[in-house]
C-alpha cells in the first residue's frame, strides 16, 4: 500500500515534534514500549524525551495535539525521511505540491502510460524522432490545468535509434505538450498526445493542420495526427492523437511499420 504524506517538515522539527508526541501519549497512559512502537523510536529514547525539559513552539504543539486526536480514532501514523536539495519556503511546514499527490484517476493514468511506453519500448525511432526531446501526455477526464496532465519526466530515451527508456512519470510537467492537449480537449474528443517528426503519409490515419499559433486550421473531429510547418527557430512537428496514452502509441507505433503487442 502507498502512503501519501500529509505534512513534510524538516529533520530538526521531526525531532521535537516525537519529543511533545511522546509526552503526550504518555500523558495519555500509553506505556514506554507502546510509544517506542507508535513513533519508531527506541525505548530508552522514550524515556529521554519524556524527561526533556525543551519548550516547544505553537506549531510543533498545534500539530501534535492534531495527531493525537487521530490517534485516538484509532488511525495509524508513519514518520519517513527523505534528502531535499532545497528547502520550499513559506514556512517550516509544508504540503507535497498538487501535482505530488496521486488519486484514483492519476493513477489510471499512470498505469496506462507505462503501458503505452512498453508498447513503444525496443521500437526503432529512426523515422518518427523530432530533433526535440519525443513525448507522451495523457490528460485527465476534467483536466483544467497543467497538474492534471501526466508525461515522461524529461521525454523519451532514445539510444541507437531505439525507444529505450524512460525517467518516470510527472504530472505537471512538459508546458507545451499539456498546454496544446488541454486546449485540443476543448474541441475535440481526445486525452493523449505524442510529438514525433514531421513525416508526410499516415497509413490511413486522418490528417489535419495547426496554425503557427498552435490552433486547430480547420473545425475537425476524429483526428489522428496534427502537422505543425514550424517556424523561424521552431522545428515543424507532427501530434499524434489518442483517446488515452495507449491508443496514442498504436498510432504512433503503426506510422513506423510495427505491429502492436497484445
Amino acid at each position: 500500500m502507498i502512503y501519501m504524506p500529509e505534512e513534510i517538515i524538516l529533520l530538526e522539527n521531526a525531532v521535537k515534534l516525537k519529543k511533545k508526541l511522546a509526552k503526550l501519549l504518555y500523558q495519555k497512559g500509553y506505556e514506554q514500549a507502546k510509544i517506542s512502537k507508535l513513533l519508531d523510536i527506541t525505548q530508552p529514547m522514550v524515556s529521554n524525551y519524556l524527561y526533556s525539559d525543551e519548550r516547544f513552539s505553537k506549531q510543533i504543539h498545534d500539530y501534535a495535539h492534531e495527531i493525537m486526536g487521530r490517534l485516538q480514532d484509532n488511525k495509524k501514523i508513519s514518520f519517513s525521511s527523505c534528502i531535499c536539495f532545497s528547502e520550499k519556503k513559506g514556512g517550516k511546514y509544508f504540503l507535497a505540491n498538487k501535482n505530488e499527490l496521486i488519486d484514483q484517476e492519476k493513477q489510471k493514468i499512470i498505469d496506462n502510460m507505462n503501458d503505452a511506453f512498453a508498447l513503444l519500448k525496443g521500437r526503432n525511432a529512426k523515422s518518427i524522432q523530432p530533433q526535440v526531446k519525443m513525448n507522451l501526455a495523457m490528460a485527465a477526464s476534467d483536466a483544467k490545468d497543467m497538474d492534471d496532465v501526466a508525461c515522461f519526466n524529461n521525454g523519451i530515451v532514445i539510444v541507437d535509434n531505439m525507444i529505450s527508456s524512460i525517467n518516470g512519470i510527472r504530472f505537471g510537467k512538459s508546458k507545451h505538450l499539456a498546454q496544446l492537449l488541454l486546449y485540443l480537449k476543448q474541441n475535440m474528443d481526445v486525452n493523449a498526445i505524442m510529438n514525433i517528426r514531421y513525416r508526410k503519409g499516415f497509413l490511413g490515419l486522418k490528417a489535419s493542420e495547426l496554425t503557427s499559433d498552435y490552433r486547430l486550421a480547420k473545425d475537425e473531429k476524429n483526428i489522428d495526427i496534427l502537422l505543425h510547418k514550424g517556424g523561424f527557430g521552431i522545428e515543424p512537428c507532427a501530434y499524434v492523437l489518442g483517446k488515452d496514452a495507449k491508443d496514442a502509441a498504436k498510432k504512433v507505433i503503426k506510422l513506423i511499420g510495427g505491429k502492436n503487442r497484445a
